[in-house]
């Protein structure tokens, strides 16, 4: 399941030093991270500087843990924002962003619980 939505589970455990239970932990604390709230919130009020920031943090929270299908998602919005894209293209990202977030927590609330 998690491997279905980008996640490099062997590459997550290998980074927490084969420890499953340590892994898992993360995992279902990133379900309660609050950077991808903050993006949208960020970007629905035009603040580029917080949402860049923001994404950012959700992009190296996702390379941490091997959800490497929102890494990139988040590191491709990451560099619309900062070389200044147009408001249609980083929309266009972040709703990408939005997509992959839901369907690698929903998978990690069915693969590890909640």
């Amino acid at each position: 399941m998690l491997e279905q939505v980008g996640v490099d589970y062997d590459k997550g455990l290998e980074r927490f030093m084969g420890n499953v239970a340590l892994y898992h932990k993360f995992l279902l604390k990133f379900l309660n991270d609050g950077s991808y709230e903050e993006f949208v919130t960020s970007l629905s009020v035009q603040d580029m500087a917080m949402a860049e920031k923001s994404v950012h943090t959700l992009k190296g929270t996702a390379g941490n843990l091997s959800l490497m299908k929102l890494f990139q998602a988040a590191d491709d919005t990451v560099q619309a924002i900062r070389t200044a894209q147009d408001r249609e293209e980083i929309q266009k990202l972040a709703d990408s962003v939005g997509e992959i977030y839901r369907e690698t927590c929903d998978a990690i609330r069915k693969s590890v619980g909640d």
